[in-house]
């Protein structure tokens, strides 16, 4: 009987240690999405954000400040303007922000989200070509914070942002990515 069981663990063991790799073929849209990260023109809108969820952020929840059909671990976007936007080396980025405030800092009035407007420092993409998937790295300054962010583009148009900051919990957001057009008044520093 311990043969058998001998046998049967050996072989679980092959079976899963053979694993593949899945390769994803290349598509017109994906070769789209090539030509417009290699041309540094297009945008990101997103559609969620995920903050930290904290004791901080529960209190916010159960006071009901947050949007219809959110949750403390996932608020709607939908309706609410925001972008990251790169156009040549430049980026411009104005995402709205849920979570703690780890360092004090300047807020304005106007100023509670995560907003830049420059050339970031550490730039850097990435592609899994197995996956079709496009990482873009950066970090930017803004007055005295600094925020590293990694950006993830997928074959399908779709984008996952994740952002840490040295004064704020990380946070987390899905969109989608988009052609920039004239359109989008884009101004330069």
């Amino acid at each position: 009987m311990r043969g058998l069981v001998f046998i049967l663990m050996i072989g679980g063991m092959f079976i899963g240690c053979n694993s593949t790799k899945k390769v994803i073929e290349p598509t017109a849209k994906s070769e789209a999405l090539e030509a417009m990260i290699a041309k540094k023109a297009f945008k990101i809108e997103s559609d969620w954000m995920y903050p930290l969820a904290t004791t901080s952020m529960n209190v916010i929840a159960n006071s009901g400040l947050l949007p219809p059909g959110s949750t403390v671990n996932g608020i709607s976007l939908i309706g609410n303007p925001n972008y990251i936007k790169f156009y040549g080396d430049s980026i411009a980025m104005d995402l709205p922000y849920y979570g703690e405030r780890q360092l004090p800092g300047q807020y304005t009035r106007n100023e509670g989200g995560i907003k830049f407007k420059g050339i970031p420092d550490r730039y850097e993409i990435t592609k899994d070509e197995n996956r079709l998937q496009h990482m873009i790295k950066f970090t930017v300054k803004h007055n005295r914070e600094s925020y590293r962010v990694t950006i993830t583009l997928y074959p399908n148009w779709t984008s996952s942002i994740n952002i840490n900051s040295t004064h704020r919990t990380s946070i987390r957001y899905r969109g989608t990515v988009s052609i920039l057009t004239p359109n989008d008044g884009l101004v330069t520093n």
